[in-house]
């Protein structure tokens, strides 16, 4: 039904999304039921009015054709722009990100580092910087420098931008997550920085070209850094900063979250604070702190692995699983999702069972080893 030579399936699911009515929920149950974002647009006219509504939208999407010219348009600037495009089956794909049940079906992704480095780190922290968050910012960047770790934060003012120059400094790869295309930078004051962070790094936004920096994008761009990192560390924030929400979304999604604490009374120590005080952060006084939570020290073992027989009975799941961490001195939760290419949720429950079973543990930093 198309008529089109574009049929890189990116095309297409940039299409999907331009399709009235079609948000990505709706546009990932349509990939789940037909297996890709161009076999919802070949459907047969029968199966098309078993949609209603989203079928006739998609009909007179495909009549009118004005999804594939924007879809083209982006297809066309970002290879003349060195833009990756990034659908979430894609293996370039953030996987950790990939696990989050609102993660961006699509994401558009300027640089040469790895989005799926061994540790990634997400720092984020008020607009309005004082000369102690900048202080501990410039210590933890430099710590988290000598253990190679990926620095993901949001380009914005104050925090956000110092731990992207601190980065720059230390030769740390940094990636910042933008809330508006890639054909500008937002704050424009930021220009000269970002271009830096494409030698070692890079820029990442779920929006195409020409989207502004509109207000909502930015508590929606904060689920990215939350969902790509291993752990969120919050260098100053208000009570009800933007911090807060990366915060709480790191919380949602299993990651670890740290908080430098600050002065009492201090307004932008009084987010850290609260987090540190309510459970909902650990205390962060060194990047070792992170190390250990986060189960970085462990060092694997050089003797080779004995397979014991298992007395216990496994399904196909739970072996599966235990076939991976019997292969590491520990493993996140994550890594196994992605290695054995389950649920996050499923893992997590089989996990639970094999704790029953007296065959795992549960390490600090929400890593598993073998008993």
């Amino acid at each position: 039904m198309i008529n089109t030579t574009h049929q890189n399936n990116n095309f297409y699911l940039i299409a999907l999304l331009e399709v009235s009515g079609i948000g990505s929920s709706i546009a990932r149950k349509l990939i789940e039921e037909y297996g890709s974002a161009s076999a919802v647009f070949s459907l047969s006219l029968e199966k098309y009015k078993e949609l209603g509504t989203v079928g006739r939208n998609i009909i007179e999407a495909i009549e009118k054709e004005l999804v594939f010219n924007i879809a083209k348009d982006q297809v066309d600037y970002c290879e003349k722009n060195g833009i990756e495009v990034l659908g979430f089956k894609d293996a370039n794909y953030p996987q950790r990100l990939s696990h989050c049940s609102d993660a961006p079906l699509l994401l558009y992704y300027k640089g040469n580092c790895d989005l799926n480095s061994r540790k990634i780190v997400g720092i984020v922290g008020t607009r309005n910087a004082t000369s102690y968050g900048k202080s501990m910012c410039k210590n933890v960047v430099e710590e988290l420098a000598d253990q190679n770790v990926l620095i993901v934060s949001g380009l914005a003012y104050g925090i956000d931008v110092n731990a992207h120059q601190e980065a720059i400094n230390f030769n740390a790869s940094t990636v910042g997550v933008l809330a508006h295309g890639l054909d500008t930078i937002y704050p424009k004051a930021h220009s000269s920085v970002a271009n830096k962070m494409l030698n070692n790094g890079g820029l990442l936004t779920e929006y195409k070209t020409k989207t502004s920096p509109n207000r909502e994008n930015f508590p929606k761009r904060n689920r990215i850094v939350a969902g790509m990192c291993d752990a969120i560390i919050v260098i100053e924030s208000a009570i009800s900063g933007g911090s807060m929400i990366t915060a709480k979304l790191g919380n949602d999604y299993s990651r670890d979250v740290f908080a430098i604490p600050g002065r009492l009374g201090d307004k932008y120590s009084e987010g850290c604070n609260h987090l540190i005080k309510t459970n909902q952060a650990h205390l962060l006084q060194a990047s070792k702190d992170i190390s250990y939570i986060l189960g970085w020290d462990a060092v694997k073992s050089k003797s080779k692995v004995v397979q014991k027989e298992l007395f216990v009975e496994l399904n196909k799941e739970e072996r599966k699983i235990m076939e991976f961490i019997s292969e590491q001195k520990s493993i996140s939760i994550d890594e196994i999702a992605y290695a054995a290419q389950l649920p996050i949720s499923q893992v997590s429950t089989q996990l639970l069972m094999l704790e029953f079973k007296g065959l795992t543990k549960q390490l600090p930093g929400k890593k598993y080893e073998k008993v």
